[in-house]
């Protein structure tokens, strides 16, 4: 729907520094690819970097940019405890309806 405009939120298991790939010029989606950023931050970080990615996906998918906006929560709101057997649910984008 062209009268949408959505939210991301990126989340993360835990709020720990650690790795982050990022995608690089080639925009493969679906697969880590040569060119692809190794580098580290904090778990914010990640999750936005995590929203990004679906959002460039949305983008070449002909979605306008501007009607994507990103919240990146690190690991502030996670479903599971770290620990769990289901804390790997933690690691998640979700998508928001803001505006229609």
């Amino acid at each position: 729907n062209e009268k949408y405009k959505i939210l991301l939120h990126g989340h993360t298991n835990g709020n720990a520094h650690g790795k982050i790939i990022t995608m690089g010029p080639n925009q493969n989606f679906f697969e880590l690819a040569t060119g692809d950023i190794d580098g580290s931050g904090s778990a914010k970080e990640l999750s936005y970097q995590r929203a990004l990615v679906i959002k460039e996906w949305l983008v070449s998918q002909g979605i306008s940019e501007n009607r994507i906006g990103i919240k990146a929560w690190g690991g502030s709101r996670m479903i599971y405890d770290k620990n769990s057997s289901y804390a790997r649910r933690n690691v998640r984008v979700e998508v928001e309806v803001v505006e229609d």
